[in-house]
This record gives C-alpha cells, sequence and structure tokens, in this order.
C-alpha cells in the first residue's frame, strides 16, 4: 500500500517517491516552481536591457570605450543565456498544459523528481541523454597525417 504526501497550507510541499508519478500534488509544485523561475528570468532580462541602454554611450576616452564594449558583450552573452532559459521554461510549462511534463522527449519513460527537482524544464532522462551524448560525433576529429 502506498501513501500519498499530504501538506497543509502552513508547510511547503515537497514531491514525494511514494506518490504516483506526476501527480496532481507534483504537477501544481512544479508549475509553481517553473511559474517562479519564468518571473525571475524575465526580470533578469528587463534588467540587462536597462544596463545595456546605459552601455550605449559612446566614450572619448579608448580605454573606457574598450570597458564599455566589454561590459556590453558580457550583457549581450547574459541576455541570450537567460533569454535561451526562458525559451526552455516556457516549454515545459507547455509541457505541463499538454501533459507530457516529466517524461523524457525521447524515450516516454520518466524523467525522474530528483532531475525535475535540480532541472525543472529537463526533457530528457539521465539515461537518454547519455546514450545521446554518446551517440554524437566526438567533439574533436583524431588526427590523419596531412600527407599519406
Amino acid at each position: 500500500m502506498t501513501q500519498v504526501a499530504t501538506h497543509s497550507s502552513s508547510e511547503r510541499y515537497i514531491p514525494a517517491k511514494n506518490e504516483p508519478y506526476m501527480s496532481d500534488g507534483q504537477i501544481s509544485y512544479f508549475r509553481e516552481k517553473l511559474t517562479g523561475r519564468k518571473a525571475e528570468l524575465k526580470a533578469k532580462i528587463a534588467k540587462i536591457i536597462r544596463n545595456i541602454k546605459t552601455l550605449e554611450n559612446v566614450q572619448a576616452d579608448i580605454l573606457d570605450r574598450s570597458n564599455s564594449y566589454i561590459g556590453l558583450e558580457l550583457e549581450v552573452k547574459s541576455f541570450e543565456r537567460y533569454s535561451n532559459m526562458l525559451d526552455q521554461v516556457e516549454r515545459a510549462l507547455e509541457r505541463i498544459d499538454e501533459g507530457s511534463f516529466g517524461y523524457c522527449e525521447l524515450t516516454g519513460s520518466e524523467i525522474g523528481l530528483r532531475r525535475l527537482e535540480a532541472i525543472p524544464f529537463a526533457t530528457m532522462s539521465i539515461a537518454a541523454l547519455e546514450e545521446f551524448e554518446s551517440s554524437q560525433n566526438p567533439i574533436y576529429a583524431p588526427r590523419r597525417p596531412l600527407y599519406s
């Protein structure tokens, strides 16, 4: 007999292994977690946009201009990283609405609560991810002689 984890409004719900996978409680928990992450990312993106606008001023001194360009490059990279993460979070929320959240997109198997707790927008189980990465071409091709 399995027990279903319950919670009252005064205590924080944490998904438990002894309840059905992707139960209503777990779905609500991850929806709330993803919605919070989405709000954080939007705030970070808005802050970066404000920072980029302040860095756009043309500096007369070459060192100041160089520092400004470096700062601008860092802000743009942060913007891209947070924008990509926001896209992943939004896709995870869509998977919740579709009913496919928590299941591997490649195998259909459970992603697992521990992995989703760490990366709530994960799309693959660890086993599928390892298989996918091992099937990819190596990053560096082995050296071949220039002359044969």
